[in-house]
């Protein structure tokens, strides 16, 4: 458990503005807008700054990411997972001679197995990314606070961390059922990066309080990246991932995306 001490000025809860500004008609892209979050709430304007022109210009779309997961069990599974903006995840090679699991952005998936669910969720809608498609889209979000104090219980004074707080509610698209879920977001107010993604799981019973964290963030071609990726379930490591690769690419054809090898 966390104790969280609000700054004097963030007693009252500031909700974002969805008035968004209309895309000019000229010059506009190929491609649909959607495809780039070139236009969002001001509220979110530091944190997209702070992950970079990925999901601002063209060119950098597509993320393939490579690495090692990691369960509490202590079991270790190549992965390869590619994301395309707005909210297009596959995942690859986490079952040995398996079809890839993909998830257009809109259709529920099937998966073999919890864990193939929650990554689709987790790359689908708890990355930062996920939540300002979500806010784009007109998801329900609101600004808790700015520089909001976090402390663990019997720390020193000096250890605690300054959080910009979102929530955001609505469903989550890539599960079956999709279940709502008011999902926290904690972007370090230092870095302007996200921190960790916290909800309550109620598909668990009893219902189980869940936390995505993201650290060892790195710059790769003038956007940043979380290394580590790790899932807890009332406060205990489920899985976790580690990436040794990472790849910024444009986007492929959305059919190609779902449908046939990835194009590195």
């Amino acid at each position: 458990m966390h104790t969280i001490l609000r700054e004097v000025g963030f007693l009252t809860i500031l909700a974002i503005a969805f008035s968004l500004p209309t895309l000019g008609t000229q010059h506009r892209p190929s491609y649909a807008p959607r495809d780039l979050l070139n236009v969002l709430p001001s509220a979110l304007d530091v944190h997209a700054a702070a992950i970079g022109s990925r999901i601002r210009f063209s060119g950098k779309e597509r993320t393939v990411f490579a690495g090692l997961l990691l369960t509490e069990r202590g079991s270790s599974t190549p992965i390869r997972i590619s994301v395309q903006l707005p909210n297009l995840v596959r995942l690859e090679e986490i079952r040995p001679n398996a079809i890839p699991v993909v998830f257009d952005g809109t259709n529920p998936v099937f998966t073999n197995s919890r864990t193939e669910e929650q990554l689709l969720e987790i790359f689908s809608s708890d990355t930062a990314e996920g939540m300002m498609v979500a806010v784009k889209e007109g998801a329900a979000a609101t600004l808790v606070g700015r520089r909001v104090l976090e402390a663990a219980d019997g720390a020193h004074q000096e250890a605690v961390d300054r959080f910009d707080i979102f929530e955001v509610a609505g469903p989550v698209r890539s599960i079956p059922t999709s279940p709502d879920r008011l999902k926290l977001y904690f972007f370090d107010s230092e870095t302007g990066l996200l921190a960790k993604t916290q909800y309550l799981d109620e598909t668990f019973s009893p219902p189980a309080n869940i936390e995505i964290s993201f650290s060892d963030w790195r710059r790769e071609a003038g956007s940043a990246y979380p290394v580590r990726i790790e899932r807890k379930e009332n406060g205990h490591p489920v899985f976790s991932l580690t990436l040794s690769s990472i790849t910024a690419l444009p986007r492929q054809d959305p059919t190609s995306f779902l449908t046939g090898p990835q194009e590195d």
